[in-house]
This record gives structure tokens, sequence and C-alpha cells, in this order.
């Protein structure tokens, strides 16, 4: 899996949806991102990061108490696994959570696009309407406050985490240097487009670090 065949998603698709429907499916052709919940594909957006970085999602976070950074890993493995959760409307049916399939071309109008949403992910025939608090009864993604405990004067941390934005964020980055090692290593030996994407990454950068020593 080359990382530049993966984060051309990012360059096809305007919408955050699209760019991650986008990586899924180019990391992996024979899965159908569509199916997979919502908090499955973050975890997936995970190990697809540190699989084209050589490394996990890390964040900065100040302490309040003491003013320390801390610098905390993100990693797969050390996260709960993904669990299916229904929320009980009275009897005879629920909630379920979305999936990427289900959040695609809802409507633009945001109590339009809850009910629908609502109307998708509604399982069976309940006895009472599904409400907006049901779906975040069954949310399993990995967005929301996270907790830790400061390295410098052991008090409490939280951070605000959405794991899809920060992934995105750090794969168009990780583009942007794909771009600057291609540019460099074109400059350098003269060789086309096709015969530099055609080099296993970690061989591109080293070739583009001793190019860029070079100069």
């Amino acid at each position: 899996m080359r990382a530049a065949e993966v984060l051309s998603a990012l360059a096809v698709h305007d919408s955050e949806l699209g760019q991650v429907l986008g990586l899924l499916r180019a990391s992996a052709p024979e899965r159908e991102p569509e199916s997979l919940p919502l908090g499955a594909g973050d975890r997936r957006l995970l190990a697809l990061h540190r699989a084209l970085t050589g490394r996990d999602v890390e964040l900065t976070v100040a302490c309040g108490a003491c003013g320390m950074l801390n610098e905390l890993l993100i990693a797969v493995e050390a996260l709960p696994a993904p669990v299916s959760r229904v929320a009980v409307c009275g009897s005879g049916g629920g909630v379920r959570e979305p999936t990427y399939g289900d959040l695609v071309g809802l409507p633009g109008e945001r109590s339009a696009a809850l009910a629908e949403l609502l109307r998708r992910c509604t399982v069976g025939a309940p006895s009472r309407p599904p409400r907006a608090e049901d779906l975040e009864l069954v949310d399993d993604s990995l967005a929301g406050p996270l907790g830790s405990t400061c390295a410098g004067c052991g008090g409490p941390l939280e951070a605000l985490l959405d794991v899809q934005r920060v992934v995105l964020e750090l794969l168009q980055r990780q583009l942007v240097l794909i771009d600057h090692e291609t540019d460099v290593l074109a400059r350098a030996y003269h060789w086309d487009l096709a015969a530099i994407e055609a080099l296993p990454d970690e061989r591109r950068t080293r070739l583009a670090r001793l190019a860029a020593e070079d100069r």
C-alpha cells in the first residue's frame, strides 16, 4: 500500500465524509466502507494513519493547573473494541449506531437531516418515536472529551478529540510532505512522475532527504 495512492483520495473529494470514504476504500478496496459503523471507522482511520506515517496520532495538551505540555498518544490497541449498540425505544424496536452509508445524501437543513438519520437507523417497530438522544446512546465514535493525567503535577487533563477530523488533517500534511519529496526527486534526478510514485514510501523519503542534502 503506497501512501501517495491512498492519500490521492483527499484531493479527489471535497467533503469530509467523501474524503473518509475515499481513504477507507483506497486502503482496503475489498471492503465497502459505507457499511462500517462510525466507531469502527474511526479505529480504522487511526490504524491507517499509523500505516501511512509510521506513527500513532499524538495530541499536545496543556495542563490547566501547572501549564506543562503533555503528549498524548492515541493508539488503536489501547482503545476498547467497537461494540454493536442499540437504544431501545419503548417496545418493538429502537435505534442502532449509524454507518457511513447512513450519512450519505442527508438533507442540508439540520432538523431535516436529524429526522432522516433517525429514520435510517431505526430498527424494528419501536412503540415511541426515536429521538436525538437515542443516537447519543448508540454513539461509539471517537469524538468527545479525552481524559488523562498530567505528567508534571498529576492533575486531571481533558482535551476534546475528534479522531476523524484529526486524522484527516494529519494525512493532509502527509500528502503535502509526499508532494515535496516528489518535487525534490524530480528536480534532482529528472525522473518522471510515474517512476517516483512507483518507489516504496521509505525509499522515496530516503532519496529525497539525500537529494536535499546534496543541494
